[in-house]
């Protein structure tokens, strides 16, 4: 290579390293992008009520929405809600289909390999829901060799996987888990504690073992390095836990969903 030769390549490395630095610093955050598009995308699965519910006019309402908008006018833009199968989202929050996962979701290791988490705002539980009539389940251990619903890609089905030798059953929602419980193709379903008071409350001949099955924590799901976005959610968050907002809308949520 001759001396004109290096030449003209260190030029071309120079000018190629400073279109790629001026790239990165025109790069929009997060936060930057949702105030130009004027919307936060809710990423949801509206079958989880006092969470995620589809209220008398159709449209998607519950504690995860309410929070959801708080967060909206924070940031001073509108809120749109996508209604998805619940174990889409988190590869959609990944890939850039939304904002924000907020659907009752817990915020385990597995998941944070993937999306990163607000801080927690509800305290929840997997339980154990059977016949009436059934006096062989008491315990995890004794659903072993049995058939048990869950909702597909909820702690509840990676309990049920993963810490039982049930035979998994996986479902849409929960409610279409106890249909099939009621119709006795079930033994048992392994569900949230707030879903599973609604669901004995709407299906005759049903009843809650009262032992937790796991102790967990709701938050929201953000795409990974989103710090802007995640320091105004907690911050909503952390308000709303403050003054009791959350707690009401759960009362608020129970009442006008049945749960």
């Amino acid at each position: 290579m001759n001396k004109t030769t290096k030449l003209i390549s260190l030029a071309l490395c120079v000018i190629m390293a400073a279109m790629l630095f001026v790239g990165c610093g025109n790069q929009q955050s997060a936060l930057e992008r949702i105030k130009e598009s004027g919307e936060l995308v809710m990423l949801t699965n509206a079958a989880f009520p006092p969470f995620e519910y589809l209220g008398n006019d159709n449209a998607v309402a519950g504690v995860d929405v309410e929070i959801a908008h708080a967060i909206a006018d924070e940031i001073g833009v509108s809120l749109k809600i996508v209604d998805m199968d619940f174990d889409g989202i988190v590869t959609s929050i990944q890939s850039g289909k939304g904002d924000i996962g907020a659907a009752g979701m817990t915020a385990n290791d597995e998941r944070r390999k993937s999306v990163d988490f607000s801080i927690n705002y509800v305290d929840a539980a997997q339980l154990i829901i059977v016949m009436k009539d059934n006096a062989e389940i008491t315990t995890p251990e004794d659903l072993a060799g049995k058939n048990v619903g869950v909702q597909s890609g909820t702690t509840g089905d990676i309990f049920v996987s993963d810490e039982t030798d049930a035979v998994p059953f996986r479902f849409k929602n929960g409610a279409d888990a106890a249909v099939e419980l009621t119709n006795g193709k079930l033994d048992a379903v392994v569900i949230d504690e707030m879903p599973a008071n609604l669901i004995v409350s709407t299906y005759e001949g049903l009843k809650i073992i009262d032992t937790p099955l796991t102790e967990e924590q709701y938050a929201i799901a953000i795409a990974k390095g989103n710090d802007d976005l995640k320091e105004i959610i907690d911050g909503v968050i952390t308000k709303l836990l403050e003054s009791g907002q959350i707690d009401a809308w759960i009362e608020e949520h129970k009442l006008a969903s049945g749960s």
